[in-house]
């Protein structure tokens, strides 16, 4: 018969138990070595008499509710504690005043993991240890200057991660501290002055992100660097004097994320030398100069290279076997869009190309999700050609010059068919920097200084999320002709954008079909007719405008999201009537006066109004600025689970 004394082992991770812990129940099992309670709602003390249980080496206690102080006694034999995410101060403080003077643990810690504790100080049972192989301090309020003493009593110290807390001061690390350090990671602390690190180092993994860094970066030989992340300082110079060494190696990083300095001159064409590289971020310095194709050439999948002063053509060398996103916006490339370019995702927004999008000669066009145009000086027809983006989620065209009316074909485009729902959790972050904010939930919070340590596969998590962000924005061209009623059959669209045309006609009531539409803006047209009742049926609809046009008639009582509208959803239009633009209607028997009618506007007069009239409203429907483009979610390649 099972006896429970003889038990080793005991998990209980994640079972919503509550309450308080039972001395009974937990110290009898004097055999005891695994004991796993976290994520579950536990709360109160821990029993004292876990200090008897003297075989056991592992305890996860994180996620849950407990207060109050630990035991005083530890079992000898306690390597990996866990009290993470209690989110109280004095949990791991040890209530010295209950202690003999001169008391000193018996046990030496491997492995200590107190993320999200609220801990303001370092404990200081952590002066006796000298034998962690891991130590994860992160998302505390520690303060003060970097804790060298950590370093020089645990020489085999393998990760350690300090992130978002308050440490301040210059970074002094020689190779002696760091002989058998792989993770470091310090970032959203508050270090400052010049990174000054020593030769001979065996890290994998160094993040230093969102701090004050300053001057020119020099650091070691990373002979076995495969994630470097220096992102988010104030880094000067150029990028020859940190790379260098990168290009005599035989095998690079995968990760290098240098965004948001103030690096400058040119990409070195060298960097297509650096094997292995396949994510590769630079977006937000002073860089100038063209693309060479010697930096495509090697097998980088994620390239983001916006918001620099980056000019001249754009190169026709891109690797399709290889690249898959590539983000350009904000820099100054001019001419037209290479073919090959017409394979991968692409943001090419606010920069200078100009002429046609050019005809698509055949070609496999199944893999392009994201397709960004917007604030460029393209002019023409808007190609049939973009109706073969078969899985396409985000088309956007809007700044630009287009003519015509709106190819019909459109219709039969994905726009996030596969989705199942909105989006919440991580996959939320991991979008962040492609400036996807209202082509998904707008329930989504989308925050620009999210972690970016998760453990995702960047390739099948990305695509995966794209099924839940989808959109089509045409606005502020020259598009003429009327809304096309086959457009309704985009079913799973959450937003679209057709404002700032010369669009004629009714509002289809087909659009009573897209049952997923959050955001629906065809304000500044010149559309007629009654806004369709059948809109009531969209239940998810948050953002809606047909401010300025010349639409009639009643605005029904609508029901649902739509009595959320105010006035300025409806604005510009002198002959609609009702309670949400209060004017009363005829058949109310009081006519509208003269002095209450607005004369209509032509689309010229209301596209240069539009920004001081409507900008609240089209700020909150549109308000993707496309700032970013890659996931800086996935760059962490190689993490461990005690990185987090």
């Amino acid at each position: 018969m099972w006896a429970p004394l003889s038990l080793k082992a005991l998990y209980l991770y994640g079972n919503k138990f509550s309450g308080s812990l039972s001395k009974q129940s937990l110290c009898s099992l004097k055999d005891l070595q695994h004991l796993d309670l976290s994520y579950n709602e536990f709360g109160g003390t821990l029993p004292r008499c876990l200090g008897n249980l003297t075989s056991l080496t592992i305890l996860d206690l994180s996620g849950n509710q407990l207060t109050g102080y630990l035991p005083s006694f530890w079992p000898p034999k306690l390597q990996y504690v866990d009290p993470s995410l209690n989110h109280l101060e004095g949990l791991f403080s040890f209530n010295y005043s209950s202690l003999e003077n001169g008391w000193i643990p018996s046990f030496q810690l491997r492995t200590l993991i107190m993320q999200d504790c609220g801990l303001e100080s370092i404990p200081e049972f952590l002066f006796h240890q000298f034998k962690l192989e891991v130590l994860d301090l992160s998302h505390n309020k520690l303060k003060g200057r970097f804790p060298y003493w950590l370093l020089h009593n645990n020489g085999g110290l393998e990760i350690l991660n300090l992130m978002n807390n308050s440490f301040n001061g210059q970074l002094e690390i020689g190779a002696k501290m760091l002989s058998s350090m792989t993770y470091l990671n310090l970032a959203r602390n508050h270090f400052e002055g010049d990174l000054l690190f020593s030769d001979d180092c065996q890290l994998i993994a160094l993040d230093l992100s969102h701090n004050n860094f300053s001057g020119k970066i020099a650091l070691f030989n990373l002979t076995r660097i495969a994630d470097l992340q220096l992102n988010d300082n104030q880094f000067e110079g150029t990028l020859s004097s940190l790379l260098t060494n990168f290009s005599h190696q035989s095998y690079g990083p995968e990760v290098l994320h240098l965004s948001n300095n103030q690096l400058h001159g040119e990409i070195p064409h060298w960097m297509g030398n650096i094997t292995g590289l396949e994510y590769h971020n630079l977006r937000d310095n002073l860089f100038q100069g063209r693309i060479s194709c010697q930096l495509l050439s090697t097998g980088i999948k994620y390239l983001d290279l916006s918001y620099n002063s980056l000019s001249g053509l754009l190169p026709s060398c891109f690797n399709e076997n290889s690249l898959q996103q590539i983000n350009l916006q904000g820099n100054r490339f001019s001419g037209s869009i290479p073919e090959t370019l017409l394979n991968i995702s692409i943001n090419l927004s606010d920069n200078e190309l100009s002429g046609t999008i050019l005809n698509k000669s055949g070609g496999n066009l199944s893999g392009l999700r994201v397709l960004l145009l917007r604030g460029n000086h393209f002019s023409g027809f808007i190609p049939n050609w973009l109706c073969q983006l078969n899985i396409v989620s985000l088309l956007d065209l809007l700044r630009n010059s287009f003519s015509g009316s709106i190819p019909h074909c459109l219709y039969n485009l994905s726009f996030g068919r596969e989705g199942e729902g909105p989006l919440y959790g991580p996959f939320s972050d991991k979008l962040v920097e492609w400036g996807i904010g209202y082509w998904g939930s707008s329930k989504i919070l989308l925050d620009n200084t999210a972690s970016f340590d998760a453990e995702v596969d960047e390739e099948s998590e990305f695509n995966k999320a794209l099924n839940y962000m989808s959109g089509l924005d045409l606005s502020d061209n020259n598009l003429t002709g009327e809304i096309l009623y086959e457009l309704g059959a985009l079913s799973h669209i959450h937003a679209l954008n057709l404002s700032r045309n010369q669009l004629t006609g009714s509002i289809p009531r087909s659009f009573s079909n897209l049952s997923q539409i959050e955001s629906l803006d065809l304000s500044y047209n010149i559309l007629s007719g009654q806004i369709p009742v059948e809109l009531i049926d969209l239940n998810f609809l948050e953002v809606f405008s047909v401010a300025h046009n010349n639409l009639s008639d009643r605005i029904s009582d609508m029901k649902g999201q739509f009595s959320t509208f105010n006035s300025k959803s409806y604005e510009g239009n002198p002959f609609l009537c009702g309670t949400q633009v209060r004017r009363k209607c005829h058949d109310d028997n009081d006519e509208p006066s003269p002095s209450q009618m607005e004369s209509p506007k032509s689309p010229q007069e209301a596209s240069e109004k539009w920004y001081e009239i409507d900008r609240e409203i089209f700020l909150a429907s549109f308000s993707i600025t496309f700032i970013m483009f890659f996931l800086s979610a996935i760059t962490i390649l190689y993490v461990n689970p005690y990185w987090q």
